[in-house]
């Protein structure tokens, strides 16, 4: 009888417990950029990428004039059931000329990335983004690829200066771009801050950032 109450309880939603998360890769900068992390420049001048503190929190900060590069760090991570990305941003402010569309007005003080390892061709990317132009909730191909998927999360001036925290579910967003594929295997995460399209000085500030299974 006692197992029946249980599983009633459970079935119920009251008190099964939550399924226990594992952390699969975290950074908080603390001991700077030489755990692996590089910088990535796409054969453009790269952008600079510097640990900084604020108290006992350090965090990345990306400056960007007349360049592009990404903060890259390899991953080999098989897919979980379910992938959580979490992070923490701020951005001094965004190019109000830029565009998520247009990729000669393709600048943006903040993303973050992740890479899956899709077999033939370039890796598939999931780019979560603090948007020039377009409303909170866009999701859209990037102007040069398709393989590359855009999440407009922030948007705008109206939030620049601010710490903001993320959490996204990594699984969903891949089921909702690439309905047909299964979720490869993790290959990488990125961090970017770019300003070659139009070059005007772009910041981006990235802390606490953890990737997560169930």
């Amino acid at each position: 009888m006692r197992k029946i109450i249980l599983l009633l309880w459970c079935f119920g939603g009251e008190l099964c417990p939550a399924a226990e998360s594992k952390i699969l890769f975290a950074e908080n900068f603390s001991h700077g950029l030489t755990n692996g992390w590089e910088n990535t420049a796409y054969f453009k001048k790269p952008s600079t990428y510097v640990v900084a503190r604020d108290g006992t929190n350090a965090f990345v900060h990306g400056i960007a004039e007349k360049t592009c590069s990404a903060l890259t760090h390899k991953l080999d991570l098989p897919p979980p059931k379910k992938l959580t990305l979490r992070w923490r941003w701020k951005i001094s402010g965004v190019e109000t000329n830029g565009s998520e569309r247009d990729l000669k007005k393709f600048d943006h003080a903040a993303r973050i990335f992740i890479a899956f390892d899709t077999f033939i061709g370039p890796a598939r990317t999931l780019n979560y983004m603090w948007g020039d132009a377009e409303k909170v909730g866009t999701v859209r191909a990037h102007p040069k690829s398709e393989r590359a998927q855009i999440f407009v999360l922030e948007s705008g001036n109206a939030r620049a200066g601010q710490w903001i925290s993320e959490v996204r579910d990594v699984t969903a967003d891949w089921k909702k771009v690439f309905p047909d594929r299964e979720l490869p295997k993790i290959v990488g995460i990125g961090l970017m801050t770019d300003s070659d399209s139009l070059g005007a000085k772009l910041e981006g500030f990235y802390a606490d950032i953890e990737l997560l299974s169930e």
